[in-house]
């Protein structure tokens, strides 16, 4: 059950930023090996994967604050992130049957996904309330935020109970506003607040 929760506390933070998740895990891999007997921890702690996510994490830090090319990229990152979450999530749990470690690859990409979905909800909302003068701040705090996370589940992996609480709360008591955010997120040609234009007008 530690493995399990450790593996999808590490699926959520990789919602925030995954690539900064990878290179957490890169560094504890390398330094508690042990604490990873999952299938995919050595891919997950190899150079390759390390440079890898190395890259894309500087091209996000970067792109992640330039209003209207986030959007593509979170866009991108709708499929990715899930994909690295699951991943994680496998690598964290000691290694058992094909059918177990789809499970648990299930679990945290559904984590991730839920995660992400969040964490872009948010960012919509706000970047649009503040006309994006928060855009910075924002990325720098997400960026935060998966790191800080992934490092508190890792040593107090009961933690990601209480977080994935709180998160099925959130979306659940706001999912007006997530139907809203996906919407713009995946470039809805009419936004869902504004009103259809009578004929002729």
């Amino acid at each position: 059950m530690i493995a399990f929760l450790t593996g999808l506390g590490l699926a959520a933070a990789a919602g925030f930023n995954a690539w900064a998740v990878l290179l957490l895990f890169h560094g504890l891999y390398r330094l508690l090996p042990q604490e990873f007997p999952g299938a995919f921890a050595p891919l997950l702690g190899s150079q390759t994967v390390f440079a890898f996510a190395l890259v894309l994490f500087l091209l996000e830090f970067v792109i992640d604050k330039i209003p209207m090319l986030d959007r593509f990229w979170d866009l991108s990152q709708t499929i990715l992130r899930p994909i690295v979450g699951a991943l994680l999530a496998i690598a964290a749990v000691p290694s058992t049957s094909i059918l177990e470690q789809a499970g648990v690859g299930i679990a945290g990409a559904i984590t991730t996904a839920a995660a992400h979905v969040a964490k872009s909800t948010t960012r919509l909302e706000t970047t649009a309330a503040t006309h994006g003068w928060t855009q910075i701040a924002l990325s720098i705090a997400e960026d935060i935020v998966a790191v800080a996370l992934a490092a508190l589940v890792f040593f107090v992996p009961w933690m990601t109970a209480l977080f994935l609480a709180g998160l099925i709360v959130a979306l659940a008591t706001h999912l007006d506003r997530v139907r809203r955010a996906l919407a713009v997120l995946f470039f809805r040609i009419q936004h869902p607040r504004r009103r259809q234009k009578p004929a002729g007008a």
